[in-house]
């Protein structure tokens, strides 16, 4: 689909998104989501990279994955219940989140556990700097442990965090015993998995 897009030069042009993609048939895309390299767009008046965000539908049927992904911006709508849904997809806000999804998926890992793991992370994070509004993101599986990355604990700077995997196989039997007590309960809402239902803004 063809979108106009306007450089913070000003410029306006035109080019063509794609609505989805289909990482089995097209398994480049899949480094590209993990290095946020995906629909990374050059302006053609100076050349400034730009990453704007559109809806888009990712498939990955080898991985029995359908993921809905909407844009950033659209996360007040989406409490609001201002959003349209496909059905049958999760759902993941913000084009940073499908990259994380899509590397939990890549390592064989449950998403709510993650997100779950995510959670504790933050809570750390709050009591270090209470001030910081800090996200911690999955990067991957590194041997025994799992990475992840927690940022706006200090300006310009990411905390590296390596839990280790019998952490995750822990956290993950207290979920399969009691699915409905938190924060399990709170990550999931709908089709949206993510420890940002923790933390969703207040709406009017």
């Amino acid at each position: 689909m063809k979108h106009t897009i306007t450089c913070q030069c000003e410029h306006p042009f035109e080019v063509e998104i794609p609505d989805e993609v289909n990482l089995d048939q097209n398994p480049n895309a899949i480094e590209e989501l993990c290095n946020g390299s995906f629909l990374t767009i050059v302006c053609p008046s100076c050349d400034s990279p730009l990453k704007p965000e559109f809806p888009l539908i990712i498939d990955w049927p080898s991985r029995n994955l359908h993921l809905q992904v909407l844009p950033e911006f659209d996360r007040g709508a989406f409490y609001r219940g201002q959003t349209k849904q496909t059905d049958q997809t999760e759902i993941v806000i913000g084009y940073p989140e499908a990259a994380d999804r899509i590397i939990v998926i890549k390592e064989g890992l449950e998403p709510i556990i993650i997100e779950a793991l995510k959670y504790y992370l933050l809570l750390k994070a709050d009591e270090t700097n209470p001030e910081a509004e800090a996200t911690a993101w999955f990067v991957g599986k590194q041997g025994d442990y799992l990475e992840f990355h927690v940022h706006g604990l200090r300006n310009e700077e990411v905390a590296v965090s390596r839990i280790p995997y019998s952490v995750y196989t822990k956290t993950r039997e207290e979920y399969r015993k009691n699915p409905d007590t938190e924060p399990f309960k709170s990550i999931k809402s709908g089709a949206y998995t993510s420890v940002q239902n923790l933390l969703r803004p207040e709406l009017d």
